[in-house]
């Protein structure tokens, strides 16, 4: 699931839409296009691949995302029993305009990026267990307040 890189729609309140950018749909330079609420796109692109466990993507910016570069995202699978895997996400990136994106990473940027992970590994969890596609955070959270 998680290595369909074109549904992370389906789990992710932070994609509107996503699609595939390659022709090739897993492995190393597959690559999907993240339309994101309320606004933004990012490109993200497979650069290490290891079906079943892991993979890393570089984020690139396309339009309207945070001011960050050198980005990248780590996936990582671990089963930890019948029918029960861990997923872990890692970012990692450096921020634009010196000093200033410094400044805002510590008001809010590391922040939202933290929030970020949670609800992406939130909306995974309810979109495996009750076969919903989560909409954005708010549907999210009414998902999981009905609960």
């Amino acid at each position: 699931m998680v290595s369909n890189l074109g549904d992370i729609y389906k789990f992710n309140p932070s994609v509107s839409k996503s699609y595939y950018t390659t022709e090739q749909t897993d492995g190393i330079g597959a690559a999907r296009i993240c339309e994101l609420y309320p606004m933004g796109k990012i490109l993200e692109t497979a650069t290490d691949w290891e079906e079943g466990n892991s993979f890393l993507l570089k984020i690139d910016t396309i339009e309207k995302a945070p001011p960050v570069k050198n980005f990248t995202g780590k996936f990582e699978l671990n089963e930890i029993g019948i029918n029960q895997t861990e997923v872990s996400l890692t970012l990692n990136y450096d921020m634009k305009l010196g000093f200033i994106g410094q400044l805002l990473n510590k008001l809010n940027q590391k922040s939202k990026m933290e929030s970020g992970i949670e609800d992406l590994l939130r909306g995974l969890k309810v979109h495996l267990e009750q076969g919903v596609i989560v909409g954005d955070l708010n549907s999210l959270k009414q998902i999981l307040t009905a609960a």
